[in-house]
């Protein structure tokens, strides 16, 4: 039985998020992750691209439902490097303390073997790791990653400089993914420029966009 539920949570993100991980509430504590109707969505759109560009709303749970995904993919793939990078080194740390959550809280025929976990990396017994760093122009410059994710990229200072030097660690892989998720700030940085172009198909990035009204309970 264990076996094959092992195999449904490999195939399918949003199954393994939904049925085994645990997120912190706000009101509640710990409680079960329900997914949204768009989180099972964007899950589908992660899996499908390999580049994926996401504007969303405040507080839409686009932050912990990128995590989620982030541990699925290191879980279920071996040997793959996953960087996790905010405009602030604290927030990327935070990121991975949620990735840690998730992670004792997964049952433990779900759970893999973990070789270090800090507050900076979590290296797995599948030889996968998740690595935490702030968005500087040097901060994964020499590693080789297969799934790049940053987060609130509209509001990461120098971005190009940045981007600039990050693009050539990921364009070296064939099916390296990268995910950017952030919530608008104005136009003309790069992440406005990233999703202008993902929407009118000039670049290799897929968009994919949450609005306030997509997040169930809001009103007027």
């Amino acid at each position: 039985e264990e076996v094959l539920e092992y195999k449904k949570c490999m195939d399918d993100p949003a199954y393994f998020a939904e049925k085994y991980v645990k997120i912190i509430s706000l009101d509640s504590g710990l409680v079960p992750f329900n997914l949204y109707p768009y989180q099972r969505d964007m899950f589908k759109h992660f899996n499908d691209n390999r580049f994926n560009v996401v504007l969303a709303c405040r507080q839409s749970g686009k932050s912990i439902s990128s995590v989620a995904y982030l541990l699925w993919y290191a879980i279920f793939n071996s040997e793959k490097t996953i960087a996790v990078l905010a405009n602030k080194g604290a927030t990327a740390r935070e990121m991975l303390a949620r990735v840690t959550l998730m992670l004792e809280n997964l049952p433990f025929f779900l759970q893999p073997g973990c070789k270090t976990l800090n507050k900076g990396s979590i290296d797995f017994s599948n030889n996968s790791r998740i690595v935490a760093a702030a968005t500087s122009g040097s901060s994964i410059r020499g590693m080789s990653v297969n799934l790049l994710y940053l987060d609130e990229f509209a509001f990461v200072e120098r971005a190009a400089e940045f981007y600039t030097s990050t693009y050539p660690v990921v364009s070296a892989g064939k099916d390296t993914k990268v995910i950017i998720t952030s919530t608008a700030n104005g136009i003309g940085n790069v992440f406005h420029k990233i999703w202008e172009g993902a929407n009118q198909g000039v670049n290799e990035f897929k968009p994919f966009r949450v609005d306030w009204w997509d997040v169930p309970g809001r009103d007027e």
